[in-house]
Formats: structure tokens, sequence, C-alpha cells
């Protein structure tokens, strides 16, 4: 009976000490404040909320020491009071110094009345510990020793986890970008914090707003915004992150993981293509059963991520060429002088790909320098820049109006202009014009240029008197022998607009215009013919001297047939007007073939079945 009479005895002296003796969680420890933030855990949190809370704002669920809504809510009081508006997500470092100082002007009083719950807590932690003894004497209790000894040793390894690997993220987008993973062996181990080290190449709080470390679950076990302060800085400059307060049971001979999660910055400085974190040896720390701290990893462990740039980074120029660029064709100088000005040869398109690009610079070349002697760059009827083409055929073009931008994923369209010079006829004179290279500054200031793509204008050949062409109609008709497995042409017609530019033309009426004919298998016929009818309008044109003459600003019509080409087997068959014969001077007869015909999609004619 004594023995329970003893049991009861101490009990009673246990549970009435706590009843008559409040005791306070947390005393506030001024010379200890640092600076905190939402989302952050730890003994720096927990003294923070106990300042705050004997300056006289209330933070309902006491001092936790997790800096969250509560907290908020009382820092910004407290700064609302000597600072004015602020969100409250930060005691920064001028917080904390008139935190300090508002707790040195209290009265001395209120100084006795706080460090009284202190000191009752200590005659409280005596008074228990006495009792406890008494009771362990008694057999009441197990000894401390036992208890210890209840406890298993864990042995505590770390290493990467597998499911963090090759990471890629873009602007703005959150991610795990660390894996860490725990095995206890013998006894399990309550892992505790992790050191973690930043090895990139500028400052964390440029690359990534947030961080918060997450369990396999998805538990949020820490998390803060990144800021200027937010890492910590070694003597060498190196940022580190010190995570406490985790709290990870690794089962025995089981596993557990945490992970690191990031938010990446909005608009990432140039250059900046990936972020990496290591652990290393020993920075990871927990305790075993037995209450024996663990530490690990044995070697250490890093991690890098890729990084996109969606908006500045990764933006460029896209070159295309317009449809609208004129075809391959004789371009006229003046009969007199050979000059023309301002004519247009090249047309293409500029887009702006992942922002907002203004441009600067357009560069090209020209192929003949003798006869291009001038190149203009134009959007429509505003000529934005003009150039003399050096001896090597290169210009640059210099876009000077400052707000001259392409919008992100938008195409303008420009054109490339010539000032041209023709030889004497009966000369010939060809010429085509590139641009290869675009540049330009994007909504960082960053120069950008795009030379992967180079857009060429179709061969001009520059003359004083010359045709221009026009097909009016294209018809062929096949037919099949199934018994002879041939395929037959029975008829080609091919009806061509010529008009003379510059001075008269002289056609001659025979061997005036070659067709060729081709079949899928690449079997070729070319026959010479000569115009079956030529007319003006409907009026029917005779030949003289071995020449039809068109006048000047004269437009003939010129019709030419063909038949009677067999090909084996059965086929597809095409035809092409090849090309058409004409002079500019009967009294020195030198014929120019306009042999370019054949590339340009209207004088092809086609049949299948």
């Amino acid at each position: 009976m004594k023995k329970y009479f003893y049991l009861f005895l101490g009990l009673s002296l246990l549970f009435g000490g706590f009843y008559f003796s409040p005791v306070k969680a947390q005393t506030c420890n001024p010379e200890a404040l640092v600076p905190v933030s939402y989302g952050q855990r730890g003994s720096a949190v927990r003294n923070a909320q106990a300042c705050l809370m004997e300056a006289g704002y209330d933070i309902p669920a006491g001092a936790t020491g997790y800096y969250g809504e509560q907290t908020r809510r009382a820092v910004q009081a407290f700064y609302k009071d000597w600072y004015g508006s602020w969100d409250g997500r930060r005691l920064g470092p001028r917080g904390v110094e008139e935190l300090k100082s508002m707790l040195a002007s209290a009265p001395a009083e209120e100084e006795t009345s706080s460090q009284q719950p202190s000191q009752q807590q200590d005659q409280v932690s005596a008074l228990v510990s006495n009792v406890l003894a008494v009771l362990q004497q008694m057999g009441l209790l197990p000894s401390t020793s036992t208890q210890q000894q209840a406890g298993e040793e864990g042995f505590l390894t770390v290493d990467k986890d597998p499911r963090v690997a090759a990471v890629t993220l873009r602007e703005g987008e959150s991610g795990k970008v660390v894996g860490l993973r725990f095995r206890a062996d013998n006894g399990a181990v309550k892992v505790q914090s992790v050191f973690l080290r930043w090895t990139a190449s500028v400052a964390p709080y440029r690359v990534i707003s947030a961080l918060r470390v997450v369990d396999s679950q998805g538990n949020v076990l820490y998390e803060t915004n990144v800021g200027p302060n937010t890492f910590l800085q070694d003597s060498s400059l190196n940022y580190y992150l010190p995570v406490s307060g985790l709290n990870v049971n690794v089962p025995k001979n089981g596993y557990a993981s945490v992970f690191v999660e990031v938010t990446v910055v909005g608009t990432l400085p140039s250059g900046v293509n990936s972020l990496s974190f290591e652990v290393r040896q020993n920075d990871v720390r927990g305790r075993d059963g037995a209450g024996i701290d663990r530490f690990g990893p044995s070697s250490t462990l890093t991690w890098s991520a890729t990084l996109e740039h969606s908006l500045a980074g990764k933006a460029r120029f896209v070159l295309a060429l317009n449809p609208n660029t004129p075809k391959q064709q004789y371009v006229f100088g003046d009969p007199t002088d050979g000059r023309a000005y301002k004519v247009k040869v090249l047309s293409f398109d500029v887009t702006a790909k992942n922002d907002n690009l203004r441009v600067t610079k357009v560069e090209g070349s020209v192929t003949n320098t003798s006869t291009v002697q001038a190149v203009y760059l134009a959007q429509g009827n505003n000529v934005m820049d003009v150039r003399t083409p050096s001896a090597t055929g290169t210009f640059v073009f210099d876009v000077t109006p400052a707000n001259f931008t392409v919008n992100r994923d938008q195409t303008v369209t420009f054109d490339v202009l010539v000032d041209l010079y023709a030889s004497s006829a009966p000369s010939v004179a060809t010429f085509t014009v590139s641009v290869a290279t675009t540049t330009g500054v994007n909504s960082l200031g960053d120069i950008i240029s795009s030379t992967s793509t180079t857009v060429t204008s179709e061969m001009m050949r520059a003359v004083r008197v010359g045709p221009r062409f026009a097909a009016v109609e294209k018809t062929i008709s096949v037919t099949r022998d199934q018994n002879n497995s041939t395929t037959t042409v029975q008829s080609v017609v091919f009806r061509v607009n010529v008009t003379a530019v510059g001075g008269p033309l002289y056609v001659p009426d025979a061997n005036t215009a070659t067709i060729t004919l081709e079949t899928a298998s690449g079997t070729t016929s070319t026959v010479s013919v000569a115009p079956v009818a030529v007319r003006v309008g409907t009026t029917l044109v005779s030949a003289s001297s071995g020449y039809y003459t068109v006048p000047e600003g004269s437009t003939y019509e010129f019709e030419f047939r063909t038949s009677g080409q067999t090909f084996p087997g059965a086929q597809s068959v095409r035809a092409r007007l090849s090309s058409f014969a004409f002079d500019n001077d009967t009294s020195a007869p030198n014929m120019d073939t306009a042999s370019f015909l054949h590339n340009l999609p209207e004088f092809w004619t086609n049949w299948s079945n």
C-alpha cells in the first residue's frame, strides 16, 4: 500500500505543479532575432513569434516555429505601426532592428513579468525530474538507461532518388530538381535537416522565385519564397540553404525520399540555361531510436536541370520567301541609257519567335554589281533604307525607326527593290538578290541575329529590248494502247502571249520554240515547233522574210502544237514549253532564247490516268 501511496503522491505533485505554475512555451530572446520569411520553419521563426507577442502583436496559435498566415498578420500589424503598408510576408533587417528597439524600451516591470514564467518553468522542470527520479527508485517507472536501451541504433544511407533525372523547366514553371533517398538499416532513423548548396553560375534569386521540400506523397515539409537574402553565403561567397525541421521518418530497413521543388523566374537572365544543386558529405542529419546522430551522404551528390527561355532568351527571327516574289523574267532598262529604278525583285517575310523583336539590320548580297547599282529595303511604298552594294556584292540595311518592332509570333513583309543598268541590245545580264541575316533586339535588350535561312530572288535578266510572256492555254491529250503497252501523245497545245518591251521584236517563223515531253519513268522527247497561228486579238498575222514582227508595246499570241510522240508502257506524261526564240535586230541577227520558261509552272501541263 505504501508503494501505491507514494505513486499517488508523486503524481499529485507533478500535476499539481503544472496546475498552479503555468509555463510559457517560448520566451523572446531579442539578441537572437534574425530576418525570417513566409513559409519558413525553425527556431528563428519561433523566437521571432515570441518577440512579436511580447511586443503586443497577437499570434493565436503561439510560437509554433512556422511562419504562416497568423504570423504574417502579426508582422503586417507590426510594420503598420512604425513603417506603413506592408504585406507581412517577411520580417526584414529593418524590422528586426525596430522590434529589438521596441522590446528594449519596454518598462522594467514588463521585463520582470516576462521572465517569471521562465523561472516557473525551471522550478517545475526540477520538480518533475525529482518526482520521476523517486518513482524510478521505487521501481514504479523504468530507469533512463532502460528507456535508452529500448531504442535501436539505425544506420543512415543517403543517395539520389532516380525519379529526378533529365529535368527541363521553362520560365515560370515549377518542378522537382533534387531527389534524396534515405535508407535506415538495423533501426529507424528520423531525418531532421538537409544542407542544400546552390552551385549554379548566378545568384539563386535571379533564377528561382520559390523553393519547397516535399515527401513522396507531396506533403510540404518546408517552403519559402526566394529573395536576395533567402540563401546564405559562406566565406567564399557560395550560396547555401539550411533546411531544418523536416522530421522524415525512415522505417527500419526501409526507404523514404524527399524532393526539392523550385519555381523558375518569369524571365531568365540572358545566357542562363541551367541550374544546379549539391549535397555534400554529411550534409544530411538524422537521429536514430537510440538518440544517436546520423549523417549522410558518404560523398557529394549533384543535380542539374536544363532551363529553357520561353521568351527573350530563345527569341529569333525566321525568314521565308514571300509568295509575291516576282518570277524569273526579263527586267527592262530604258532603251536609251539602259537604266531602271526601284524595280521589285524580292519579297520576304520576317517572323519574331518567342518574344517581341525590334529589327535593326538586314544583310544580303547581289550577284552582278555591274548591273545592280543600288538596293532598297521597303515596306509597301515606304523605303526604309538604300545601299550601294560593295565590290563583292554585299550590302547592309539599317532599320532606323526605333519603334519598328515585330510582335511575338507575328510576321512582317519586306520588299527589296533595285536600280539596274542593262547593256545595249542584244546583251542580256543576269542577277539575283539574297537576304541572309536579320538582326534585332529582344525585350531584354539582347542582340538577336538569324542566319539559318537565306531567301533569294528568282533569276532576273536585264535587257533594253525583250519580250514579256504570259501563258494563255496549255493542254495535252494522251492515249494508251493496251495491246502494245504504249502511251501516245495525241496533241499538245500551247498558246502564249508575247509583248514587246523597249523596241520591236522579231520572232522566227521556223524553229520558233521547243516543247519537251517527259514521262514518269524519266524518258524525254524534245520537239522544235513553228507557230501554227499568230494573232493580234482575233486577226491572223503572217510572217515576212522569215520573221513575225511584234511592234513595241504590242502583244501577239503564238500558238504551238505537237503530236505523235509514243512512249513504252502505260505512263503519265507532262509537257512544257521549253524555249522561245527572238531577235531585236534582223540586220545583225543574234537570236536570244528565253529558255527559263521551262522553270515556270505556268508553262507546264500534265496528264495522268
